[in-house]
């Protein structure tokens, strides 16, 4: 008898592209959290933030995740093996970085703003995945993190970056108002900066319906061809070789 899973039916599609800031905070101090200029600490705010996404989000939905789903979004896909080896090397450069972002304004810009984008990015694909129960079960949801992720790494531009460009420069030349936002959230406790962020973001959200319905379009058919090669690879396993 094998364990083989039973095929998953398509799930009804709904996209997701109202602004809700309780779908989008987590994603919004992650990404701005590197304008703290706090080595390391900026680094762990990040972390922590980009991993309560996803249980954040699932709640806000009225679903619970298990536990095996959430570590698969959240698994980073990276090597871990070079990382050891070259986790010192990494940190000098961390530190470099960071002192080299605090002189030039410019770079620190352009490195949240992308990184907002990112996160903005990862939050609408973890709702639109969450939605369709794409992580409901811990076997389909290693494919859809897989799904998730090649949507990411594959994303060059998006018309989101200018937006997280304002709200960027907006909390950079507010420095103290967005540690006390940011640590505030993480206490759950919403300020008055935190709403104005929401606003300005929800303002401008509507104009990206268009590119968010051909995002979850891209992880509809990533998911697919990853399905397909599941599929694929067990049939091929299973065939019986006509010679040894």
């Amino acid at each position: 008898m094998t364990d083989t899973p039973m095929p998953v039916a398509s799930p009804a599609r709904r996209v997701p592209t109202e602004f809700d800031w309780i779908i989008y905070a987590d994603a919004t101090f992650a990404g701005l959290a590197l304008l703290l200029p706090i080595p390391f600490v900026d680094g762990l705010i990040e972390a922590y933030f980009r991993r309560r996404m996803p249980g954040d989000i699932a709640r806000r939905r009225g679903r619970a995740l298990p536990l095996p789903s959430i570590r698969a979004v959240n698994r980073q896909r990276q090597t871990l093996f070079p990382g050891c080896l070259l986790w010192p090397v990494q940190a000098i450069i961390y530190l470099i970085r960071n002192i080299w972002r605090t002189v030039l304004y410019i770079l620190t810009i352009y490195d949240t703003s992308e990184k907002l984008s990112y996160y903005w990015h990862r939050a609408f694909l973890l709702d639109y995945a969450i939605g369709r129960g794409d992580l409901d079960h811990p076997a389909r949801a290693e494919l859809a993190a897989a799904a998730l992720h090649r949507v990411l790494e594959t994303t060059q531009t998006s018309p989101l970056l200018n937006l997280a460009q304002e709200i960027v420069a907006q909390a950079r030349q507010r420095l103290g108002a967005l540690a006390r936002a940011i640590f505030g959230w993480l206490r759950r406790q919403k300020s008055a900066e935190t709403g104005q962020a929401a606003t300005t973001i929800a303002a401008h959200w509507g104009e990206f319906h268009d590119y968010l319905i051909a995002l979850a379009d891209r992880y509809d058919a990533t998911l697919a061809e990853l399905e397909r090669q599941q599929v694929a690879a067990k049939a091929a396993a299973t065939t019986t070789p006509s010679s040894q």
